[in-house]
């Protein structure tokens, strides 16, 4: 997606960049307040242009590096754009290059050792009649000036849905810890919220990732290599689940049965750790694979 933003545009130094097209997304905020090197919005609107998504956030802040020559409000439009993207898989080829600017940006500041850090605060994301409620996100990235990697964070927290597919089976708070090369972050930023299938695949290492909903607990790591195309994306690493009777129950009852079967048959070939099962996994061209073994999930 692109963006058009119908609202004060806020430098936070320099000169400001072009907004992004209207042919992407419409942003409002309805307020702005800036201190020190962050800035919070009020009551920000993202929506695509045919009205059918929008994201609304209560309260988001965003905080830059010192000494960045970029325009802040862009970034934090550039980064709601991508929650709303990444939620509901929902992409726009015109977001494309302005997606890539935003990402040049960042990346140049992640080269020199800056800090990107953003929070939403009371966010509702709806697609048709579908609405997910987000109490809490928090997203940040930590540049190094030796390193050619960013370490980065994304949290989740106060998740809720509502006429969402399967939603029984979603967590209702996820956490991430991840690593990549600063120079590929523009390629996965225009892969996420816009024409995916045109973007190079960027190499993402996964120190932590978990998520949990009631007694089911999700846990893992490892390598990924993501693209636009879920036919290109390939990942691998470590899984284990806690409660897992609890998550084959539930997938039984949303009538979700290729599912409960093939964590069924998860279950046969996993290793018991404590209270968890466990496995080694690998995704590739739309298959995952548990412990050599290929699982009937489409």
């Amino acid at each position: 997606m692109s963006i058009g933003v119908s609202c004060i545009s806020v430098l936070f130094a320099g000169q400001a960049q072009a907004a992004p097209p209207a042919s992407c997304a419409v942003i409002t905020h309805g307020g702005t307040q800036s201190s020190g090197h962050g800035v919070s919005y009020d009551s920000t609107t993202v929506r695509t242009p045919d009205g059918g998504t929008t994201l609304t956030v209560k309260q988001m802040h965003y905080v830059a590096p010192s000494g960045d020559d970029t325009n802040v409000q862009n970034q934090a439009d550039a980064a709601s754009l991508l929650l709303v993207s990444a939620m509901t898989g929902h992409h726009n080829a015109a977001c494309s290059d302005w997606l890539q600017t935003q990402g040049e940006a960042v990346a140049k500041g992640l080269k020199a050792g800056g800090t990107y850090d953003l929070t939403w605060s009371g966010a509702t994301i709806a697609r048709g009649t579908a609405h997910v409620g987000i109490g809490s996100a928090h997203l940040k990235l930590e540049g190094s000036s030796s390193a050619h990697t960013s370490a980065a964070t994304l949290a989740l927290t106060g998740l809720s849905f509502r006429n969402v597919a399967n939603q029984e089976l979603l967590p209702s708070a996820a956490h991430a810890a991840f690593s990549l090369p600063s120079s590929e972050l523009p390629a996965l930023m225009a892969a996420i919220g816009g024409k995916a299938e045109q973007a190079p695949a960027v190499h993402v290492t996964i120190s932590n990732f978990d998520a949990e909903r009631d007694s089911v607990h999700l846990k893992g790591n490892g390598t990924a290599t993501l693209t636009g195309n879920v036919n290109a994306t390939s990942a691998s690493g470590h899984l284990e689940i806690t409660e897992l009777e609890s998550l084959i129950e539930k997938a039984r009852a949303a009538k979700q049965m290729k599912l409960a079967a093939g964590l069924v048959l998860a279950r046969l070939v996993s290793h018991a750790q404590g209270s968890a099962n466990v496995w080694n996994t690998s995704w590739q061209g739309g298959v995952l694979t548990v412990n050599g073994f290929p699982l009937p999930l489409k």
